[in-house]
């Protein structure tokens, strides 16, 4: 028997829609280049979270089914885009009738999800020659001052709450490029530099699963919170913090 589903980031829900940062426009403009205007009828965005994605898919296809099993991140998305088919399911256990979809979208999400089964369902529900955009990016860089106040988080108080599943996160290219059915078409990585606060750099990492479990298991988080962005701001010398958040991106066709 599969294990239950364990919602990872309902908690912080607020916290990841306001500072989790959207992918560049390039590349969703690279992806609808390769899905012509008259095969935009209906999308899937696999693991939707707070509807990063599914925000820009909406204004393209005539239906969006955002499939986001953490019930407190798809009411962000009910919230924002109500234009928008919310399934409240896990990618594994969605149903959806075989060749119905023309794009099928998944960022950032594939390593919390079991590749092979999501990547089966994903042929089936593919119309021929339809396509499959699967996009992530490996933790942000900053500076090397800042980096090493991340490290040391990531090696001391955050560790204990780190899902053994994070560390599958720099393999998903070789689970796309392997799956069964699919023609890889290309891949692309997109620059991604990004201007940040100190808040709102504390406040990425405060949207991430393990550090805002972390702050769970403390009686007032904010003391905490406060002291790491503090520490971002003095790594910085209080300036705006220049962060790598470039993805790759591949994109496969269902021949």
């Amino acid at each position: 028997m599969k294990p239950a589903f364990q919602p990872k980031f309902g908690h912080a829900a607020d916290e990841f829609q306001r500072y989790r940062p959207d992918y560049p426009a390039a590349l969703y403009e690279h992806i609808l280049a390769r899905v012509p205007e008259q095969c935009r009828g209906r999308a899937m965005d696999l693991g939707a979270g707070t509807g990063i994605v599914t925000g820009h898919l909406v204004a393209h296809f005539r239906e969006v089914l955002s499939v986001e099993p953490d019930a407190g991140m798809a009411s962000k998305i009910a919230g924002h885009f109500p234009q928008a088919v919310i399934r409240n399911v896990t990618a594994e256990d969605c149903a959806q009738p075989p060749e119905s979809v023309d794009l099928i979208t998944i960022a950032n999400a594939l390593h919390w999800m079991d590749a092979d089964r999501v990547l089966a369902n994903a042929h089936s529900w593919l119309r021929p020659e339809a396509v499959l955009a699967v996009f992530d990016r490996p933790l942000p860089k900053a500076t090397p001052e800042i980096d090493a106040i991340v490290l040391a988080e990531l090696r001391g108080p955050w560790k204990p709450h780190r899902d053994p599943r994070l560390k599958r996160d720099r393999g998903w290219e070789n689970q796309v490029r392997a799956a069964p059915g699919f023609r890889a078409v290309e891949e692309t990585k997109f620059p991604n530099i990004i201007s940040m606060s100190a808040q709102d750099y504390a406040g990425f990492w405060r949207s991430t699963s393990y550090a805002s479990a972390y702050a769970r298991t403390l009686a007032d988080p904010e003391p905490y919170w406060g002291s790491l962005e503090s520490r971002f701001a003095a790594a910085g010398a209080g300036a705006m913090i220049s962060v790598d958040f470039s993805p790759t991106l591949i994109l496969a066709r269902k021949p």
